[in-house]
């Protein structure tokens, strides 16, 4: 599977979800907005670098409070959309077409923070990616990422595309899921690593962790009283979202 024509294919149905200027700062489809978790911090002046960044809304959002920001995406049509929305917005932000796992090009050391929202479970090579955001954060810089909570892949049944009442993989076995997306059932192929694996790869890249958060779910979903036999029970006794804060040492 080629994730670039992948993601270009997908491009006008992730959009029509999520293009919109009015979108907070979020962790996800599954996760909390930044005004729940506060991890930022104020962002003026900060130079940072957003990987996986879709149509740019998040990293249009950051210009928006002063920061310099550069995003970065897999997506030819991703990254124009991005930059048609900082256009229409008025902010500059810089949008680049590559893949994350080697992020040449960029200037080590200089960047404040690097922020992913769910598209690190995309990379095969996560190592790589996360030796290279090490090398472009300065020292005492952040990395911020979230994903897919691992336990949460357990029970997605990617056969039938949903979520089931029991688990239909094992937890700790790495593997690719191959699954669609979309009204038009776009390939696509994420990675399940356990916590365990993706703490290693952390402070394999010369990181500290700082924090590990696991929201709860949505409180609306949790009040719902969902059938024993509904698929989506386990929605609301699970973690949904996993939120790693790294930063790379200052000595």
């Amino acid at each position: 599977m080629d994730p670039r024509a992948a993601w270009n294919r997908a491009s006008p149905d992730y959009l029509a979800r999520y293009q919109r200027t009015d979108v907070p700062i979020h962790y996800g489809p599954w996760g909390p907005d930044e005004e729940q978790v506060r991890l930022l911090g104020p962002v003026q002046g900060k130079r940072i670098l957003e990987l996986g960044c879709g149509g740019g809304h998040i990293s249009v959002a950051l210009a928006r409070q002063g920061a310099e920001v550069t995003g970065v995406d897999i997506s030819d049509a991703q990254v124009a959309a991005a930059r048609a929305l900082a256009q229409e917005v008025g902010v500059p932000v810089r949008f680049l077409r590559a893949a994350m796992e080697a992020l040449e090009g960029l200037p080590d050391a200089t960047w404040d923070l690097i922020l992913s929202i769910y598209a690190l479970h995309y990379v095969a090579e996560v190592d790589s990616c996360l030796a290279a955001c090490h090398r472009l954060l300065r020292p005492g810089g952040r990395l911020i990422f979230s994903l897919d909570h691992p336990f949460r892949n357990c029970f997605f049944d990617v056969e039938e595309q949903e979520m089931v009442s029991y688990p239909v993989r094992s937890y700790f076995q790495a593997e690719g899921l191959h699954w669609r997306f979309g009204v038009e059932q776009v390939p696509m192929q994420t990675y399940h690593r356990p916590l365990s694996a993706w703490l290693d790869t952390i402070h394999g890249a010369g990181f500290q962790l700082l924090h590990l958060l696991e929201p709860p779910p949505d409180p609306a979903l949790v009040a719902q009283e969902w059938p024993e036999d509904s698929p989506l029970a386990p929605l609301a006794l699970i973690p949904q979202t996993v939120i790693f804060v790294a930063r790379r040492p200052a000595a």
